[in-house]
Parts: C-alpha cells; sequence; structure tokens
C-alpha cells in the first residue's frame, strides 16, 4: 500500500468532513440527488464519450497503481543489480545468469537481460527496448489524461449544475418555497465537481504522473545498462555513466 496516496485522501475527505460537522447542520444540507446526477452522472457521461472502452477498463488497475507502492526496485538499487550482472557476465559469460534473469520480478529487466542472454547485438537491442519504452510511456499518458479530464469535467459538470440552479431559481422567485432548492443545486454542484476534482482525479493523476516518471528513468537505466553490457563496456565505465544518469535525475 502506498502510505501517501492512502493518507491524502483520507485526510482530505477526512478535513472537508469535520470542516462540515463544525458547521453544525450535519451532512444532510450537503446532500442533494440532482447535484450528484448533474456533476457524478456528467463526469462518468463525459468521460465514457472521450475515451475508448478498454481505456477505461485500466481505471481500476490505475488506481490499483496509485494506492500501492511501485514494484520496482529504488534506481541505487537497480543500478548495484546491473553492474552486479554486468561483472557476472564478464567473469562467466552470459549464459551464467540466465537462470537469475528468468527470476527477475521486473518484466522490464527480465526481458532486456533476456535480450542479452540470447545475444542480442547493441544495435539491435537499443530499437528494440525503446519502442517497448515509448509505447509503455505512451499507455501512461493516455491514463493521465483520462484522470486529468475527469478533474477538468467534474468542474464544468460543477459550473453547469450552478447556471442550472440559478435559472430554475431566477424563475420562481414568485415562489420562495423553490429558492432554496434551487440555490443549493447552484452551489452543491460546484462543491461536488471541486471535490472530485482535487480529492480524487487530482491526487490519482499527480500520484500517477510521479510514479510514471519513476518507471520511466529506470526503464531508461536498463536500456543503458544492457547496451553497454552488449558492447562489452568495461565494468567502470557502466558504473559511471549509469551513476551519471542517477545524479541528472537529483540535480
Amino acid at each position: 500500500m502506498d502510505k501517501g496516496t492512502v493518507l491524502g485522501l483520507a485526510a482530505g475527505w477526512g478535513f472537508v468532513c469535520f470542516a462540515i460537522l463544525l458547521g453544525g447542520v450535519g451532512f444532510g444540507p450537503y446532500i442533494d440527488i440532482p447535484s450528484v446526477l448533474i456533476v457524478l452522472g456528467g463526469t462518468i457521461s463525459v468521460t465514457s464519450g472521450q475515451f475508448e472502452g478498454n481505456e477505461l477498463k485500466r481505471i481500476g488497475p490505475a488506481l490499483k497503481v496509485a494506492m500501492n507502492k511501485v514494484s520496482v526496485e529504488e534506481q541505487p538499487e537497480l543500478i548495484e543489480k546491473i553492474i552486479f550482472y554486468a561483472t557476472e557476465i564478464k567473469k562467466h559469460g552470459v549464459m551464467h545468469v540466465e537462470q537469475k534473469v528468468l527470476e527477475e520480478p521486473n518484466p522490464f529487466f527480465r526481458e532486456a537481460f533476456q535480450l542479452l542472454v540470447d545475444g542480442i547485438k547493441p544495435e539491435v537491442l537499443v530499437p528494440l527496448l525503446e519502442t517497448k519504452l515509448e509505447f509503455m510511456a505512451k499507455r501512461h499518458e493516455r491514463m493521465l489524461k483520462l484522470f486529468t479530464n475527469v478533474g477538468g469535467t467534474a468542474g464544468s459538470m460543477g459550473m453547469i449544475g450552478t447556471l442550472i440552479g440559478l435559472v430554475a431559481m431566477l424563475a420562481n422567485l414568485s415562489d420562495p418555497a423553490s429558492v432554496g432548492p434551487a440555490m443549493a443545486v447552484a452551489l452543491i454542484t460546484t462543491l461536488y465537481g471541486a471535490l472530485i476534482g482535487t480529492l480524487f482525479a487530482g491526487i490519482i493523476e499527480s500520484k500517477l504522473n510521479e510514479k510514471n516518471s519513476v518507471e520511466i528513468t529506470s526503464c531508461e537505466i536498463i536500456i543503458v545498462g544492457t547496451s553497454m553490457i552488449a558492447a562489452e563496456e568495461s565494468i567502470g565505465n557502466i558504473k559511471m555513466r549509469l551513476n551519471a544518469i542517477l545524479v541528472d535525475g537529483i540535480e
């Protein structure tokens, strides 16, 4: 479990609920079915219309990624592991690491080193891995865009609900009993839109973006490492190049 994501969501919603309780009117005035239909129903409808079905099916796995720790190792540990493999291959040959490669949990690492074991030359290995990384990045970008759209659409639907409520209120100013419900729709839809956009889509999108950045950098380190091993570079050169990537990332 990613404690940062869970804590952020829980604290954000918790503070809002606490503030409502301090207001002294309870949750009742903040629950309005027409506003739920406008904001939640509208956001789901617009998002369904903007994205393909196969992308919508990936919302669940994307939420799982945001709520759980990244399965890849930290980048310093990854570099140490690549140096270890490079040393073993230098000493004993590439077939010596075949079984260990098959047991690697990181699929990109496993596939890259399996290409090494298969004797793929660097001029072929690098384009293969870069193509795989490019399409992985595109898939991630589509999911980031989906959550960005959810946040923006929720805010827009909130504004639409506000306008609907204001029109209803102005049309019935002669009937004091109808002014209250219409005003509630006008204000609560804005609140719902802001909550969904900020305390749900905003947090999930930021967390996915952060994890995507870490994973892309890790894959780039793997590509550089395997290409240098395939080119039979010295261990010192491999270590220096990989550590330089890590330092550049920190700076």
